[in-house]
Parts: structure tokens; C-alpha cells; sequence
């Protein structure tokens, strides 16, 4: 069974091939909206490399056998003073290996993230998720959190 973790400097790496494999994932439903641009895995390295001694900062990772399994990564900001409730918890970047989503792992890397957005008071959580993301809309119902919005985009072709 995955132990979950905080991640380290020594993690770095391989989350960056967890997300590259989730990037493969969002392109299958949508190649020209989620296509990488070139250097995307050493712009995202060199963002954690910056962003994992942030206080508002957290990845956890999943580990079986001392390899990586999955990751979670979520920040917290704070939202303009025009909302009542302003602090909010981004998650972002959830992922689990295929050969490890029938062991809940997805869940413990959520319940993970979870507790610390609690543990730093923010008033809710948000997490982006594409609406033909059928499997993802599924586990984040399980996880307690609702749908609050709908995004809507339109690709401008080049003049």
C-alpha cells in the first residue's frame, strides 16, 4: 500500500514525469487546448524547485516500494476583498499511476492536501477540472466538493 508523503527536493524529478504523464492524459481529451509548450517539464521542475520551500505551498507524494506513485499539489491566496470569504486552497495537479487507482490512493493524496488547507484555515477549496474529465468529476463528487462554476473558452484564430 502507498504511503503518502511530503515531497522533497529528491521527489522533484519524478513528479515532473507524473505530470508530463498527466499532461498526456489532458491531451487525449483535447490536444490543441492542453498541448505543452516547448522546455514544459523544465519550466515546471524549476517551478517546484522554487515553490516547494513556500509556506503556501504543498505537494505530497505517493510512494510503493520507494517509487513515486502519484502526487497532489495545492497554494493558497488570498481573493480580493470584494469576497467575503477570501482565503482559498488551490488543488491542483492530482495524479496516481493506473496500476494504483483501485487502491484509493487518489483519496489519501486529496484527504492529504485537505488537511493541510485546513491546517492553515482557508475558508474553501477549488480545483479546476475539465467537464469532459468524466473519471476526475467522479472523485472529486466522492471527495465532498461540488461543482460551483462553469468555464468557457473560444480559440482565436491567428490573423
Amino acid at each position: 500500500m502507498p504511503v503518502i508523503s511530503e515531497c522533497t527536493p529528491d521527489d522533484i524529478a519524478a513528479i515532473v514525469l507524473k505530470k508530463s504523464a498527466l499532461t498526456g492524459l489532458h491531451a487525449a481529451i483535447d490536444h490543441d487546448y492542453y498541448a505543452p509548450s516547448p522546455g514544459a517539464d523544465d519550466e515546471f521542475k524549476k517551478y517546484l524547485e522554487k515553490r516547494i520551500t513556500d509556506a503556501d505551498f504543498k505537494v505530497l507524494v505517493a510512494k510503493a516500494g520507494g517509487r513515486c506513485v502519484g502526487y497532489v499539489m495545492g497554494w493558497i491566496e488570498q481573493r480580493p476583498p470584494i469576497y467575503r470569504k477570501r482565503t482559498v486552497g488551490y488543488l491542483s495537479n492530482i495524479f496516481v499511476d493506473e496500476a494504483c487507482q483501485k487502491q484509493e490512493v487518489g483519496e489519501k493524496l486529496y484527504r492529504g492536501i485537505e488537511a493541510w488547507f485546513a491546517h492553515k484555515k482557508v475558508d474553501f477549496i477549488e480545483i479546476r477540472a475539465d467537464a469532459r474529465n468524466s473519471a476526475a468529476i467522479r472523485s472529486f463528487k466522492k471527495y465532498g466538493l461540488k461543482e460551483l462554476s462553469i468555464t468557457f473558452y473560444k480559440q482565436l484564430k491567428a490573423f
